[in-house]
């Protein structure tokens, strides 16, 4: 009897244990982007030293803005551009994003940043495997 026990409490421990969920799983992604965001806020002036910046994994979201359409804005609304882009929630820094073929600015809803280390391109059936940081000035 106890052995039948014992066994029956293996197979459920196992079972148990098969099922959870793997955090380092990767998403079924085919084509699109995965990464951490890092987000980090504090004066600008005067010059800091870039490497004394300390970085946070970002919470909130994150815009992927069509570069092309953000080129040929003009004066037209930025903020109107930003809402009508993909956007994605962040938690923990983790970004895991199928997005169509095109090159995108990638923006977390607060800093503006047109730069080319937030310009990604995606491809057909490539998965870019990328991380961001970004730094959101108090003071100029």
């Amino acid at each position: 009897m106890k052995s039948t026990i014992l066994i029956l409490l293996l197979i459920t421990s196992f079972t148990i244990t098969s099922c959870e969920k793997d955090d380092n799983a990767i998403p079924n992604i085919t084509t699109g982007i995965i990464g951490n965001i890092k987000y980090g806020i504090g004066d600008c002036m005067p010059t800091i030293n870039e490497s004394s910046r300390i970085y946070k994994n970002y919470n909130g979201e994150i815009y992927f803005i069509i570069k092309s359409d953000l080129e040929n804005l003009g004066n037209g609304n930025f903020e109107q551009l930003k809402a009508n882009s993909i956007h994605s929630n962040i938690k923990n820094g983790e970004l895991a994003i199928e997005l169509p073929v095109n090159t995108y600015l990638v923006m977390p809803e607060d800093v503006y940043s047109y730069s080319e280390s937030n310009t990604i391109t995606i491809e057909k059936g490539i998965i870019l495997n990328k991380n961001h940081e970004f730094w959101k000035c108090t003071s100029y």
